[in-house]
C-alpha cells in the first residue's frame, strides 16, 4: 500500500481480460455453468403507504425481475406476501399470480390487530433457495384505535435497585384506571417461555419486574378495556438492555502487516441504529494512527497504517458522549489484501498488496463477478508486493459487485464487494398536471411520459401512489424503495437503515456513503473455491408456474403406501373438470402448473390398482419458510398507538362513514374471538361454497317478520347493499348482486317471487375472502338464499366415505379494487366527509409506444400537501422512483 497512491496517479493502462490457460477456461465455464443454473430472482412491493391503522387495507404492487440487469422475470409466475406480527406469527397470507414480471394485491387488516411494526415480505418459491435474508421485506407500522383505542408508552425504570418495565396505559375516557389485571406471556419466537399477571395502578402504570426469563424478550399483554373489549399489546425490550457498539470491516477482509490498511467504522445505537462517532486508532504508545468521524448513519472509513509486531487500539466516542475501547486484532503478517479505489468514473482500481513471503512471480487473478457471471477477469504476475490492475466500467450494468482476488489454482486470496452505478439504469421520466394548484373534490389530471426519443421501445409497467400529508409522516424520501430493493436488497443480507438516502432525486447516487455500505454490509458471495461440488445441484425449490396439490395415498389406516394408485382432482364449481394423475412407488402424487382463485373446494378421489375405493388419502399442505425475525429487528418502532396518535385519530371518523357504504367491515374482539356483530346460523342446508355461516352476514327466519315481499324484507337491513327496484346492488362496486337460491343461480328480480316464510336463511358475502370461491360471479357480492326444505346429504358429518377427500387449498388471492370516489355531477361514488389519507392507487399504469400514460383522481376535503410517488420498470429493465408533491387550497 506504500506505492498504492503513486500507482494510482501513474493511472496504468487498462489490462485487457485474459483467457488464456485451459485452466482459465475451465474456470470460466464452471463459472458460467453455476450462473446459468442459479439465475437471481427479486422482488420489489410498492404499497400506497407504510403506516395504518387497524381495519385499513394495504394496496401493493409486485415488481418481479431477473439478474443484474433487473429484466421483468419470466421465470416464477407466482409470488407469495405475507404480513407478520411483532411476534412473528404470519397473520395474512396471499398468493398473487406475477405474469411478465408484475402483479398485484391487497391485505386487509382485521380490527384486532395489536398495535406494533409489522413485517411485509414477499418471495417466490425460486428465491427459496437463497437464505430468506434476500426475500423482499419492509416496516409496516399499524396502529389500532378501533378496537384498541388504549395509547401506551413503555420504559424501564429501576426502583430500589430493581428493574422493572414500565408500561404507561392512557385512560380513553380520561381519569383514573378502574381495578383492571394484565395477563401477560414472555415470547422467545414462538415459544412461550413465562407467564404472569399483574395490575394496572390507578395512574395508568404497569410494572412488570425484569428476570432472567424476561431480559431482552418480547412480553405479550392483555387486558380487558373499561369498554369491554379485549385488549393486545406487547412491550419489545430488547433495546432497554443494548448499549452503543462499534464494528470495524478490514477491506477485503485482512490486516496485513507493514501496509496502509484502509477499515471501515460501523456505529450503532441500542437499537441497532447508526449513530455518530468519532473513532482514533491508537498504537502502543498511545499515539494517534488515525482518526475518522462517522456519518449520522454511523459509517466512514480511513486509511490506517500498520506496522508489523505493533498493537493497536480503537477508542471511540459516541455522540452520546459514552466512550468505548477494544482492541483491533485479526492483524496477519503474511497473506494478502485488497485496496479499491472506486472515485474514477470510466475504472476500477483494484490493488493487491501481499507480504514479502507472496512475491514469487506466480500468476494473480482479479476477477469481477455477480454471482458467477463474470464481467471481467485480468492477470498479473505477482512481482512486487503492490500490484495494480485497471477494470474498465464500460458495459458494466448498476449493482453490487464482487471483486475477487485470486491465485494460479483459482483459490480466492481476498474479495471485496463494490457497487457500480450506470445511470443509463435510470428510466427517463416525467409527470405533469394539468394545473399548477387545484381545491377540494376537484379533479386532479397526470400525464406520465417515459424514456428517450431515440429509445425503439418505451413501454414501462408503473404504479402510483397518492397521500395526502395533511396527518399522515412518513420517510418516503429515506425509506426503501424499488431502486434500494432491485440494486442493494437483493445483493445485501441484513438491515439497511434508510436505504432511499443512497439514490438522489437527480438520479446520481451518493458515492462515499454507498462505498462505506459496501465495506460494512455486502458480504455476499458464493464458494468459488467449492465449484465443482456446485456444478450441477439441482436447486432445492423450482421456479413455478402455477399452484401445486400435493399429498399422498396410503392402505386404510395404515401407513403402507399404495403405488400407481389411478388419482382424480375434481373442482366443486364444475364436477366435470378434473385432472388425472398416478401416485409414485412411494404413493405420492403431484398435481402441478395450476391456476384457482382462493377458498375454492377440490375432491380427491383416488383407487388402488384393483380398482377399489379403500384407501386414505392425505393432502400435504405446503410449508412456508421460516419468519427471520432478526432481519428488521432495527427498524422495529415501539408504542405505535402514541407515535402516529393524530393520524389514527383522523381516520376513525372517516372509518365510519366506510363501514356505513359497506367498504369496511368492523369487527369486535370479545374474550378472544373475532365475530362480525353476531352472525347467526345458518341453515346447515345452505349451498354456500364456504361453508354455512361462513359469510359477511346471515339474516335467519325469525328475523325476517311479516313482509310481503322478501326484498322488503332486507332493504336497510344488509350491510353494503342498496335495493333498487327490488334488486340488490353492491354498494362497493355499484353492480348488481349475484343471488342464489338452493344452490341455484337465479336471476336478482326473483327475490320478489320468494315468500319470505319459506326461507330458513339468507347469507350475504361481500368480501374476497367469501366470494372468491365463486369467481367472476361473485365479483359484486353473492346473496346465498336457503329455503326451509331440501338437505344435502354429502354436507352430514356422518358422511365420510374411503378413496375420496374434500380439501380447500390456498389458491390465488382476489385483488379487492381501490374504491375511487367522483365528484364529477351526477355520480353517486361520492363521500359524505370525504377524509381520505390514501388519496389515490393506481397499480396498473402501462405506458404506450410514445412512452405515455394517464391517471386522474379527486382530491378530498382536505386543502394541504398532497404528495404522489411513482415507481415501476420498463422492458429494458430501467427503473424510475419519482416524487413530486401538489397543493390544494
Amino acid at each position: 500500500m506504500k506505492h498504492f497512491i503513486a500507482l494510482i496517479i501513474l493511472l496504468c493502462s487498462s489490462l485487457s481480460p485474459i483467457f488464456l490457460s485451459a485452466q482459465t477456461h475451465v474456470f470460466q465455464q464452471q463459472m458460467d455453468s453455476y450462473a446459468a443454473n442459479n439465475p437471481q430472482e427479486k422482488i420489489h412491493m410498492q404499497t400506497d403507504r407504510e403506516i395504518y391503522g387497524a381495519g385499513e387495507t394495504i394496496f401493493y404492487k409486485l415488481y418481479s425481475t431477473l439478474g443484474l440487469r433487473n429484466s421483468l422475470s419470466q421465470l416464477s409466475n407466482i409470488a407469495y406476501v405475507e404480513l407478520i406480527d411483532p411476534s412473528g406469527a404470519i397473520v395474512s397470507k396471499k398468493i398473487n399470480t406475477v405474469f411478465s414480471g408484475v402483479g398485484m394485491g391487497d391485505i386487509e387488516l382485521v380490527d384486532t390487530l395489536v398495535e406494533g411494526s409489522y413485517r411485509m415480505r414477499a418471495y417466490t418459491n425460486w428465491m427459496r433457495n437463497a437464505p430468506t435474508s434476500y426475500f423482499f421485506e419492509k416496516i409496516i407500522n399499524i396502529g389500532n384505535l378501533r378496537s384498541d383505542n388504549v395509547a401506551s408508552s413503555s420504559s424501564l425504570i429501576t426502583e430500589e435497585g430493581k428493574e422493572y418495565y414500565r408500561l404507561h396505559l392512557v385512560n380513553p375516557q380520561g381519569g383514573d384506571w378502574p381495578k383492571t389485571t394484565v395477563h401477560y406471556e414472555v415470547l422467545d419466537g414462538d415459544n412461550v417461555i413465562d407467564r404472569g399477571r399483574e395490575g394496572i395502578a390507578s395512574d395508568g402504570t404497569l410494572k412488570i419486574r425484569v428476570t432472567d426469563k424476561n431480559r431482552g424478550k418480547t412480553i405479550a399483554l392483555r387486558f380487558t378495556n373499561i369498554n369491554k373489549s379485549i385488549v393486545k399489546k406487547q412491550i419489545v425490550t430488547a433495546g432497554f438492555h443494548a448499549q452503543n457498539s462499534l464494528q470495524y470491516f478490514p477491506e477485503g477482509g485482512v490486516l496485513l502487516a507493514d501496509e496502509v490498511n484502509r477499515i471501515a467504522f460501523k456505529a450503532l445505537n441500542p437499537n441497532g441504529l447508526g449513530i455518530p462517532a468519532t473513532v482514533q486508532v491508537l498504537t502502543s504508545k498511545k499515539e494517534v494512527a488515525t482518526t475518522v468521524t462517522l456519518n449520522n448513519l454511523g459509517m466512514g472509513s480511513v486509511n490506517t497504517p500498520i506496522a508489523k509486531g505493533e498493537t493497536y487500539t480503537v477508542q471511540v466516542q459516541f455522540s452520546d458522549g459514552t466512550t468505548q475501547e477494544q482492541p483491533l486484532s485479526g492483524i496477519v503478517e503474511e497473506g494478502y489484501s485488497l485496496a479499491l479505489n472506486t472515485g474514477d468514473s470510466k475504472k476500477l482500481f483494484v490493488q493487491a498488496n501481499m507480504s514479502e513471503s507472496k512475491v514469487n512471480r506466480e500468476d494473480l487473478y482479479v476477477c469481477l463477478q455477480h454471482l458467477g457471471n463474470i464481467l471481467y477477469m485480468a492477470k498479473q504476475k505477482a512481482g512486487q508486493r503492490n500490484v495494480l490492475f485497471t477494470i474498465p466500467k464500460e458495459n458494466i450494468p448498476t449493482g453490487v459487485l464482487t471483486v475477487t482476488l485470486l491465485n494460479q489454482q483459482f483459490i480466492p486470496l481476498a474479495e471485496r464487494a463494490v457497487f457500480q452505478y450506470e445511470q443509463s439504469s435510470n428510466l427517463p421520466f416525467t409527470i405533469q398536471q394539468n394545473k399548477p394548484s387545484y381545491g377540494q373534490r376537484e379533479l386532479v389530471s397526470n400525464t406520465i411520459q417515459v424514456g428517450h426519443e431515440t429509445d425503439t421501445a418505451r413501454v414501462a409497467a408503473l404504479s402510483a401512489a397518492v397521500v395526502n400529508m395533511n396527518n399522515y409522516q412518513d420517510e418516503a424520501e429515506v425509506n426503501g424503495n424499488i431502486l434500494s430493493s432491485l440494486f442493494l436488497h437483493g445483493d445485501i443480507q441484513g438491515y439497511i437503515e434508510k436505504p432511499g438516502s443512497y439514490f438522489l432525486p437527480d438520479g446520481r447516487i451518493r458515492e462515499k456513503e454507498m462505498d462505506e455500505l459496501m465495506l460494512t454490509q455486502a458480504w455476499r458471495k458464493i464458494n468459488v473455491d467449492k465449484l465443482d461440488s456446485l456444478i450441477g445441484v439441482q436447486p432445492a425449490f423450482a421456479p413455478e408456474k402455477g399452484l401445486s396439490i400435493a399429498g399422498s395415498v396410503r392402505r386404510v389406516g395404515r401407513k403402507a403406501p399404495v403405488p400407481k394408485a389411478p388419482l382424480q382432482l375434481i373442482s366443486t364449481n364444475d364436477f366435470f373438470d378434473f385432472i388425472d394423475t398416478v401416485t409414485n412407488e412411494q404413493g405420492e402424487f403431484l398435481f402441478q402448473d395450476l391456476i384457482y382463485p382462493d377458498s375454492v373446494k377440490f375432491l380427491l378421489s383416488a383407487r388402488n390398482q384393483k380398482g377399489k375405493n379403500n384407501v386414505d388419502i392425505h393432502y400435504a399442505p405446503r410449508l412456508g419458510p421460516p419468519v427471520d425475525m432478526n432481519l428488521s429487528a432495527n427498524g422495529i418502532r415501539k408504542d405505535i398507538n402514541s407515535t402516529y396518535q393524530q393520524f389514527l385519530e383522523a381516520n376513525k371518523s372517516f372509518h365510519r362513514e366506510l363501514e356505513q357504504k359497506g367498504l369496511m367491515d368492523q369487527a369486535i374482539l370479545i374474550e378472544e374471538i373475532v365475530i362480525r356483530r353476531e352472525r347467526p346460523k345458518a341453515s346447515e342446508n345452505s349451498s354456500n361454497l364456504n361453508g354455512p355461516g361462513r359469510a359477511n352476514q346471515t339474516i335467519t327466519a325469525d328475523e325476517l317478520g311479516n313482509c310481503v315481499t322478501l326484498a322488503a324484507c332486507l332493504t336497510g337491513r344488509l350491510t353494503g347493499v342498496d335495493f333498487r327496484n327490488g334488486k340488490p346492488f353492491s354498494m362497493r362496486s355499484n353492480s348488481e348482486m349475484q343471488v342464489i337460491l338452493d344452490g341455484m343461480y337465479v336471476e336478482a328480480d326473483m327475490l320478489d317471487q320468494i315468500t319470505p316464510f319459506d326461507v330458513q336463511s339468507i347469507e350475504v358475502l361481500r368480501s374476497p375472502e367469501y366470494t372468491a370461491i365463486y369467481g367472476s360471479f361473485g365479483g359484486n357480492g353473492v346473496i346465498i338464499i336457503t329455503s326451509k326444505t331440501g338437505r344435502d346429504a354429502i354436507s352430514s358429518p356422518a358422511y365420510n366415505p374411503t378413496g375420496i377427500l374434500a380439501i380447500t387449498p390456498p389458491g390465488i388471492s382476489i385483488t379487492k379494487e381501490f374504491y375511487k370516489p367522483s365528484y364529477a355531477t351526477g355520480s353517486t361514488q361520492q363521500f359524505q366527509n370525504d377524509q381520505r389519507t390514501t388519496i389515490h392507487w393506481e397499480p396498473n399504469i402501462i405506458t404506450d409506444k410514445q412512452g405515455k400514460a394517464q391517471f386522474d383522481f379527486y382530491t378530498s376535503d382536505q386543502p394541504g400537501t398532497y404528495r404522489i410517488i411513482v415507481e415501476g420498470i420498463d422492458t429494458h429493465g430501467r427503473i424510475v422512483h419519482a416524487i413530486k408533491t401538489i397543493e390544494v387550497q
